[in-house]
């Protein structure tokens, strides 16, 4: 006694495996969703069949395993895969709860996924590491679907949507893109396969703004892009960063013949490194603090062992640490035959930007600012107790008339600034980077012992909650940094604390976005 749960793939019988295939042609009955036995009965008229409609799936699963328990010879059909939010889990539960049915042997036979299928079509968004989720609320309540969100997009995989929208869900596509554009740039690739394989079969690209109004229904697959994902052609595409794809082009650096000079230390910079080593791109990347330097290390290894794996060459890449001044900024630039300038340094880093552009200007080397796209207009970031200032000085004066303890994460350059606050060797709580630089400074001001953390980020929301509750904290203060900087959790860390969260707006800058500083590097390829 056999039962056979098969996964038919996305409906039409070119995207059946022939595992699939052969299983259900020596079947006698098949069973399924109402939608997905009508796709069958097309192409297998002479089956008898049982179907159920949504809602119903146990009462399905169990009469196909009392049918063959009976003798007949089944096949539990599911849409893609059996195994993949499909009816093989269940049919293994019942079965251990009908002693009638004991005997039966269940045979799952994989299909092709929406996932798959989906991503065929659009061209190739999940070359990389990606999360699958379903909005479906039905069998998952709606607090654990967006946990699982807000990690996904904190983890920077490739998200996929199933069941993003029905008619009672009409706002979940839309609220799973407000989390996500916590993390990620408005700008982000994303696409969309509405019935896969079947009739109407239509599919596109767009970004993540453009999605957040998207019209999407149980029919459609969402497909969210990460900060490497592309449009080539019209087709949504993550590049993997194979050897091979670093080895085989050999296209001359636009603008010259020399390394492309990035300064980083942000995420936009680290963005930019993996890029140069994905696309063959020659170049110096230069890193104000260790910390910097650590990351790209962590990064560079990755691309080393995958070289080592398969022969390819190293990339020419090179990583450089410590702080520069103009000088050296363009002597650097001068030595290198740069044949352009990225300058994804802080948005805070006003300095190091200045500095850049100086030298930009004294060497005639192309100057590009990679910005940080920052949205205040999110509605969190407008509830009350959190107030916006335009520089620090502001914030200071506004504190200087508020009671309670104080943390700030604005960074150690600035601290000198908060010493003006009455009795803040009492109040006044920083964190800031393990260098020491950094704390001989603090420690120099008068900021000591339990007040002063010398931690190295990313922090969790739970992480920054017991900063807030450990110090008693009435006030945190951060810079408006967006994803990469952590400031989303830092928010919903103060609200979950009750405490004010002070807020120091971006400076206003001019510049190209990330995707666009990605498009020079490809343009520069070996």
């Amino acid at each position: 006694m056999i039962l056979y749960v098969v996964g038919i793939g996305p409906g039409h019988p070119g995207g059946m495996t022939l595992e699939a295939k052969a299983a259900l042609e020596q079947c006698g009955v098949i069973a399924g969703y109402t939608v997905y036995t009508a796709l069958l009965r097309q192409h297998l008229p002479e089956k008898e069949y049982y179907s159920t409609p949504m809602r119903q799936e146990e009462e399905r699963c169990r009469w196909a395993l009392l049918s063959a328990a009976a003798g007949k010879s089944v096949a539990l059909v599911c849409s893609g895969d059996a195994g993949i939010y499909g009816m093989a889990g269940l049919l293994y539960q019942l079965r251990a709860s009908l002693p009638e049915a004991a005997e039966v042997e269940i045979r799952v036979i994989p299909g092709v996924t929406a996932a798959n299928s989906g991503a065929a079509l659009l061209g190739a968004p999940l070359t990389h590491d990606f999360a699958v989720i379903s909005l479906s609320d039905l069998l998952t309540d709606a607090e654990t679907i967006w946990e699982r969100v807000r990690a996904a997009a904190e983890s920077g995989m490739i998200i996929c949507l199933y069941n993003p929208a029905s008619r009672k869900r009409k706002t979940y596509l839309r609220t799973a893109c407000d989390l996500i554009l916590r993390y990620r740039r408005p700008e982000t690739v994303c696409g969309y396969v509405r019935n896969i394989g079947r009739e109407g079969e239509t599919s596109g690209v767009l970004t993540l703004a453009a999605l957040r109004d998207f019209a999407a229904d149980m029919f459609t697959t969402i497909y969210i892009g990460n900060e490497t994902t592309i449009q080539v052609g019209g087709h949504m595409v993550t590049p993997r960063g194979y050897p091979a794809e670093r080895t085989q082009t050999s296209a001359a650096p636009v603008g010259g013949s020399g390394r492309i000079v990035i300064f980083g230390g942000t995420s936009e910079g680290t963005a930019l490194y993996r890029h140069c080593m994905a696309y063959g791109v020659s170049a110096v990347i230069c890193v104000a603090t260790a910390y910097g330097a650590q990351t790209l290390e962590e990064a560079r290894e990755t691309y080393a062992e995958a070289d080592r794996q398969t022969g390819a060459e190293a990339m020419d890449v090179e990583i450089r640490t410590g702080r520069l001044t103009a000088e050296e900024m363009e002597r650097l630039v001068v030595s290198e035959h740069a044949p352009v300038v990225l300058d994804a340094t802080h948005p805070y880093a006003q300095e190091a930007t200045a500095n850049i552009r100086q030298a930009c200007a004294a060497s005639h080397v192309p100057y590009r600012r990679v910005r940080r796209t920052v949205l205040e207009a999110h509605a969190q970031d407008r509830q009350a107790g959190t107030f916006f200032f335009d520089t620090i000085g502001d914030a200071v004066l506004f504190l200087s008339g508020q009671p309670g303890n104080i943390l700030v994460t604005t960074g150690s350059r600035e601290i000198r600034a908060y010493t003006a606050l009455p009795d803040f060797r009492n109040r006044l709580y920083v964190r800031v980077l393990p260098e020491p630089d950094t704390i001989r400074t603090c420690m120099d001001l008068g900021i000591a012992g339990r007040h002063l953390s010398a931690m190295q980020g990313p922090f969790t929301e739970d992480m920054n909650y017991g900063f807030l509750k450990e110090f008693d904290i009435r006030w945190l203060v951060t810079k408006q940094s967006g994803g990469p900087g952590g400031f989303y959790e830092k928010r919903s860390a103060a609200v979950r604390a009750g405490a004010g969260l002070l807020v120091i707006r971006k400076p206003d800058e001019d510049g190209i976005t990330l995707r666009e500083a990605i498009a020079i590097l490809e343009e520069m390829r070996k």
